[in-house]
């Protein structure tokens, strides 16, 4: 899946080596794929090449080879095809970033500030400042104070080290979900239940707290319409396919 650039007349083009971008055509499916790009998940919408079958998100399939983000002030990110990657203590080669959005490691394609040192999927470009949602505004915020509802952590963990990553985080302090661990909601289940886990995952313990108050059915409708938003950015579903599977899964899941 190698990728070629020229700048003729100070206008980027990309083009595959291997094939033209041409003979990707849109599809929808209600089903979770793995983009060929950035090896991250993605549901509904993708681009399928009808010479070699790769799948791809729609920011994957149209690429910027520069771009920028309002979090990140002036900071310039470049397009990358391959991942960084060092060696570790017994020779073998692991990838050596995260991206600064969702916290997961880099394995294909990113955005790459090279003067800051920051990274981002594709994917998590999307993921917005502020939601209003059921009269409840969420704020995305970098440093929290506040327990994470899915991991009951402050700080975000993969068991081996503590990882960079956004949180949302409500003006009413009481809901708090790190992004990292919505990836960690669908691929617990994926790995668990194959395509359709998404109809499985549990969010039950997500309401259990005490402290949160109001009523419960209040409280389902505010996460179900949170997880959907955020999680159809995720997975590069600009048309929110997901939306529908979360709230089936989240009515059963919680009542």
């Amino acid at each position: 899946m190698g990728f070629t650039f020229w700048t003729p007349n100070n206008m980027s083009i990309v083009r595959r080596t291997h094939d033209c971008y041409e003979h990707y055509e849109l599809k929808s499916y209600e089903k979770l794929f793995s983009c060929d790009g950035c090896k991250m998940k993605g549901f509904g919408q993708r681009y399928i090449c009808n010479l070699c079958g790769h799948e791809l998100h729609q920011e994957c399939r149209f690429p910027k080879t520069e771009t920028t983000h309002e979090y990140f002030g002036c900071s310039i990110f470049t397009f990358r095809e391959k991942p960084f990657t060092r060696t570790d203590r017994n020779n073998k080669k692991e990838y050596s970033k995260c991206c600064d959005a969702c916290g997961k490691d880099i394995c294909g394609f990113s955005y790459h500030c090279e003067a800051d040192n920051l990274d981002l999927h594709p994917c998590c470009c999307k993921l917005q400042e502020k939601l209003l949602i059921d009269d409840t505004m969420f704020d995305r915020r970098a440093n929290v104070s506040s327990k994470c509802m899915w991991c009951k952590k402050r700080k975000i963990s993969d068991g081996q080290r503590d990882v960079p990553g956004w949180s949302y985080i409500s003006t009413c302090k009481k809901y708090h979900l790190h992004v990292y661990c919505m990836t960690e909601m669908m691929h617990e289940a994926y790995m668990k239940n194959g395509d359709l886990a998404l109809e499985k995952v549990d969010f039950k313990h997500l309401v259990k707290s005490k402290r949160m108050g109001g009523s419960r059915s209040t409280t389902f409708e505010t996460i179900k319409s949170f997880l959907k938003i955020i999680l159809a950015a995720l997975l590069g579903d600009p048309t929110m396919l997901i939306s529908n599977v979360l709230v089936e899964l989240v009515t059963r899941g919680l009542q």
